[in-house]
C-alpha cells in the first residue's frame, strides 16, 4: 500500500512539473549588464511549513500529523536546502550567462571567513516553535542578514540596513551581484477532521546590485496537491516540484517586456 502512494505520488509530481504551476511573476526583471562578471549566490533559505489554523479543530487534527513527522521533516527541509542551493547556482548561470560564485568558489573568495564570522544564525531560529524551531540554510552558504525571530520577509521588505550588508558583501566577495532564495510550504484548505490539506511551495528568488538595491526579484509557487500527510513522501513530493518550478521562475526574471507582451 505504502509503495503504491509513494508512485502516485511521484506521478503527480511529473504530471505538474509538465503542466507548469500556480502563479510565476517577476515583481521586478533582471536586465543584463556588460558590468556584471561575477555574482555570489549566498543562500538559499527554507522556512517551516506554514501550519494552518482554521477551522480550528479540523486544522488541529491535521497539525498533530504534520508533529508527529516533525523530525523527518526537518531533515528534508535542509537537505532540500542544500539541493535547492546547487540548483540555483546551475540555473543562475545558464539564465544570466555570468560566473555563479557559490559554495567552494564562494569560500576561496580573499574575505569570506571574515563575512562569516559575522553570521548571526540566532534570528533563524522562531520563538515558540519546538517542532520547527528555525529556518534552514544551505551548507556552503552566507548569511549575512540579522532578521529577528526568522521573519525573512519583514527584513527584507523593511530593514534599512538591508542596503549596507549588500554593498558590504559584494566589495568584500569583489563581485557586482548577489542572490538569495527563500522557499516555505503552505498547508492550507483542511478538509474535516484534518482528513486531508493542500500543500504548495512558495518561493522567492532575489538579486541585488552593487548599490544595495534590488536589482530582479521573481516568485513563484507550485500548483497545490491534496494530501493527508501521513508519510513524509506526501511533503517529499511537492519540494521535489522545485526544478521545475526555479526554470519557469528564472525565465520570468530575465522577461523582456516584448516577450511578455507576446505571452
Amino acid at each position: 500500500m505504502k509503495s503504491l502512494k509513494t508512485l502516485s505520488i511521484f506521478s503527480l509530481v511529473f504530471t505538474l512539473a509538465a503542466c507548469g504551476n500556480l502563479r510565476i511573476k517577476a515583481d521586478q526583471t533582471y536586465m543584463p549588464s556588460a558590468e556584471v562578471k561575477n555574482a555570489a549566490l549566498l543562500t538559499f533559505y527554507v522556512a517551516p511549513p506554514v501550519l494552518p489554523e482554521v477551522p480550528a479543530a479540523d486544522a488541529k487534527a491535521f497539525n498533530d500529523k504534520v508533529f508527529a513527522l516533525s523530525t523527518k521533516l526537518n531533515e528534508s527541509l535542509q537537505a532540500s536546502s542544500d539541493r535547492y542551493y546547487q540548483t540555483l547556482a546551475n540555473g543562475l548561470r545558464l539564465q544570466l550567462g555570468v560566473n555563479i560564485l557559490y559554495g567552494k568558489s564562494l569560500q576561496e573568495r580573499p574575505r569570506f571567513d571574515r563575512l562569516k564570522q559575522k553570521e548571526d544564525l540566532s534570528g533563524l531560529s522562531i520563538t515558540g516553535e519546538k517542532k520547527f524551531p528555525k529556518i534552514q540554510i544551505s551548507e556552503g552558504g552566507l548569511h549575512l542578514f540579522e532578521i529577528e525571530n526568522g521573519d525573512l520577509k519583514a527584513y527584507i521588505e523593511g530593514n534599512p540596513r538591508m542596503r549596507g550588508a549588500i554593498r558590504n558583501a559584494i566589495k568584500s566577495l569583489d563581485c557586482e551581484l548577489v542572490a538569495f532564495a527563500y522557499a516555505r510550504p503552505v498547508i492550507d484548505r483542511v478538509t474535516t477532521f484534518g482528513a486531508k490539506a493542500n500543500l504548495r511551495l512558495l518561493v522567492d528568488i532575489y538579486l541585488y546590485n552593487a548599490n544595495g538595491e534590488l536589482a530582479g526579484h521573481t516568485y513563484g509557487e507550485t500548483v497545490p496537491i491534496a494530501i493527508d500527510g501521513e508519510e513524509l513522501s506526501d511533503y517529499q513530493g511537492v519540494l521535489d516540484l522545485y526544478a521545475a518550478l526555479q526554470t519557469e521562475m528564472l525565465t520570468a526574471l530575465t522577461a523582456t517586456s516584448e516577450e511578455e507582451d507576446e505571452e
